[in-house]
């Protein structure tokens, strides 16, 4: 935090504050103060429980939600105070996640009462220190994983003719749920026929028919860390394009991992993927971006799809990425995508959890 000359950072997001402080709540808050302790932001109904699981932090107690943040900004006031002159006579600086999950009339809101401070993301302080994971979070990670697959296992039972995506989506979430999950980090996606084509898709909602492909994108949590597990099916024996985008894709799962060494970028990732695309005549329809970070949070650093110079972001051992992310789409055929979660080592990706790639039912 003092390399990056913030004053401290206000956290909103249930994944840093699970990093943070070992458990979840409903509404995450709390301040990390570039010099103390850190300092934990609660009604008055959960202090005894706080104090008592945070000997040695600071808790901040608000009877009202016009209190706390009124006494929040007090407090910030109080800790930009204390920072040294800026060199370059800039505003002093807190740092918040802005990504997905932080509501952005909060971010409104905290620009608005806190004027006198510049407002920056929090990701280049935490990012670092999420990126590599120790067992415990890999073994979280596994489970998620594991989790995912038998999710996947009960949408393949139901991939027929007539079946509806919701139906699907609904059995799929139901089981991995009642396996430990706590829910997901995306929705649910089945992707049936021309929806395949979508980067993200939906529940698509015509019935299956024979001859449609299928993709199946589920995203199980397990204590707050994500799985990523996509599948493509093919209903029937697969037309020749279809054989082309599913032998593609199978191919770039093969080849790809391997080369998931620390030091590696997306962008040599991806140039891995464009050679196989290529050799079934496919290169011009690759989506850039083939893995990213995951972890508590389901997009982590590198997230090439959304941030493009994430692309030469070096990996390094012990990150987990995705590979498989962006669909393969050929307009009129379809798409595909084979998705998994890896650990990066000296020796190439190790796979956290094994499920099998059969597409054709």
């Amino acid at each position: 935090m003092r390399e990056e000359g913030l004053a401290a950072i206000v956290v909103m997001n249930h994944d840093d504050y699970r990093y943070l402080f070992g458990q979840d709540r409903s509404q995450p808050r709390a301040i990390l103060p570039a010099e103390g302790p850190p300092e934990l932001i609660a009604f008055s109904a959960e202090e005894p429980e706080l104090r008592a699981a945070f000997p040695d932090g600071e808790v901040r107690v608000f009877a009202s939600v016009g209190g706390q943040i009124h006494d929040v900004v007090d407090r910030l006031r109080a800790l930009v105070a204390r920072q040294p002159a800026s060199p370059d006579g800039g505003r002093p600086k807190v740092g918040m996640q802005l990504w997905f999950e932080t509501p952005a009339f909060l971010v409104d809101l905290f620009r608005r009462v806190n004027p006198e401070v510049d407002l920056v993301s929090s990701d280049p302080v935490m990012d670092p220190v999420r990126a590599v994971k120790d067992p415990g979070e890999i073994a979280l990670m596994r489970e998620a994983q594991r989790i995912a697959g038998l999710g996947m296992d009960r949408a393949r039972e139901l991939l027929r003719p007539g079946v509806r995506a919701r139906d699907v989506a609904t059995e799929a979430l139901y089981v991995m749920q009642r396996a430990g999950a706590e829910g997901t980090s995306t929705p649910v996606y089945v992707n049936v026929g021309p929806d395949t084509c979508m980067l993200h898709g939906r529940q698509s909602p015509a019935p299956l028919e024979a001859g449609h492909l299928v993709i199946v994108d589920l995203t199980p949590r397990v204590d707050g860390y994500c799985a990523n597990l996509a599948r493509t099916f093919v209903l029937g024996k697969p037309d020749e394009g279809q054989a082309a985008l599913l032998d593609a894709y199978a191919g770039i799962v093969a080849t790809v991992p391997g080369a998931l060494r620390p030091g590696v970028t997306v962008a040599e990732l991806d140039r891995l993927a464009r050679e196989v695309c290529a050799r079934h005549g496919l290169e011009r329809y690759q989506v850039q971006g083939l893995g990213h970070g995951i972890g508590l949070r389901f997009e982590e650093r590198p997230a090439p799809t959304i941030i493009p110079q994430h692309r030469s972001v070096p990996l390094a051992e012990g990150m987990t990425v995705t590979i498989g992310h962006p669909v393969l789409a050929v307009p009129g055929v379809g798409g595909a995508r084979f998705e998994d979660v890896y650990r990066v080592t000296a020796a190439g990706g190790e796979l956290l959890a094994p499920h099998p790639i059969d597409p054709v039912i």
